[in-house]
């Protein structure tokens, strides 16, 4: 298990006033949903469906497929680990920098891991036959986002290998084009997302996969029984009673992104690569993220996210998320004083 994700505010609970370092979205948790699940607290006392049930097909009703296309997970994570247990010993290829936990959960069921800079996807690479192949997208910790018809093309040329397409940060970025729609003509697909970025309740965990029913039906053999608890249930049915209308506006969070990183741009020192997200990489000339993290902490109670251990990155790295305005100025005046000591 990894211990150097963002949000890692429980080590510091007397000291944060903004947790930049978290890639959920600032504006929280809906308030109508923090009242729903005041009223259904009493569903604790219960069980929950072994397999959240009812929760796959509302979720199938969302994306026009069948029910036993999706299956619920203890947050994306669980889906990750679920996938890396049914192709255990399989070749993997993870391109990267990417999010660690594809990595990890490779490396539990014993892959055979090959690493691929993620400037070579464009060039629609071939895999091994019976290999996986994990993709964010948008990927963490930068933003970048790939086409549908690139995905498509590395589908259809790859139709021997799986390819994991992690959608985690799809409803937060402005212009973005599923690939959902691709599970009806890509049996070799393979897609994950998590609704706790979005709404801002990753304490809740709860995510899915959507993939061809037999790849569905044998991870389904693989989950325990009730993963996702009877909360996350009644969030995730809430949230999708009306979900088009309780998604954040991406247009706003494109426009706020854009002022916030272009101020950052604006710092000597430092250089930012863009999203239209609600997250950024930035490198630094000079010094070390981790000391800049530290000096945050310390100063001014603001975390960003140390991003050198990513593989390929190094400790000139860190990651930021948007948060209030309050907040990104005061973080964009204390990088400035930092780097203004080097």
């Amino acid at each position: 298990m990894l211990f150097g994700h963002g949000s890692d505010i429980y080590k510091f609970t007397n000291k944060i006033v903004a947790d930049f370092s978290s890639n959920v979205w600032y504006e929280g948790m809906p308030d109508a949903l923090r009242e729903h699940l005041k009223n259904k607290l009493s569903n604790i006392e219960h069980y929950p469906s072994p397999d959240a049930g009812e929760l796959a097909r509302a979720l199938a009703d969302l994306h026009q497929l069948s029910a036993s296309n999706i299956l619920p997970t203890n947050g994306a994570t669980e889906a990750f680990y679920l996938i890396a247990q049914c192709f255990s010993k399989t070749k993997t290829y993870i391109f990267y920098p990417s999010f660690s936990e594809y990595e990890d959960a490779a490396k539990v069921y014993q892959h055979r891991i090959a690493y691929i800079h993620k400037d070579k996807i464009d060039s629609c690479p071939t895999f091994d036959a019976h290999s996986l192949v994990w993709i964010g997208n948008p990927n963490n910790p930068e933003g970048t986002i790939l086409s549908v018809d690139l995905i498509k093309r590395l589908c259809t040329k790859n139709t021997q290998s799986y390819f994991v397409i992690d959608e985690a940060y799809a409803e937060l970025f402005h212009g973005f084009e599923s690939a959902v729609f691709l599970l009806r003509q890509c049996a070799n697909l393979l897609i994950v997302r998590s609704l706790t970025k979005t709404f801002a309740i990753p304490g809740i965990r709860l995510g899915y996969v959507m993939a061809s029913e037999q790849i569905t039906g044998k991870i389904k053999t693989l989950k325990m029984p009730w993963s996702v608890n009877a909360l996350a249930i009644e969030a995730g049915l809430f949230l999708l009673s009306d979900y088009k209308n309780r998604l954040p506006n991406t247009q706003k969070i494109a426009a706020q992104s854009k002022a916030f990183q272009e101020k950052l741009a604006d710092i000597s020192g430092l250089s930012v690569q863009a999203s239209t997200g609600n997250y950024c990489l930035l490198k630094l000339a000079k010094g070390k993220a981790g000391d800049l993290k530290n000096y945050l902490i310390e100063n001014e109670g603001l975390l960003i996210r140390d991003a050198s251990n990513f593989k390929g990155l190094d400790q000139a790295y860190f990651r930021v998320s948007l948060q209030e305005e309050s907040h990104n100025c005061k973080l964009i005046n204390a990088i400035e004083t930092w780097i203004s000591t080097l």
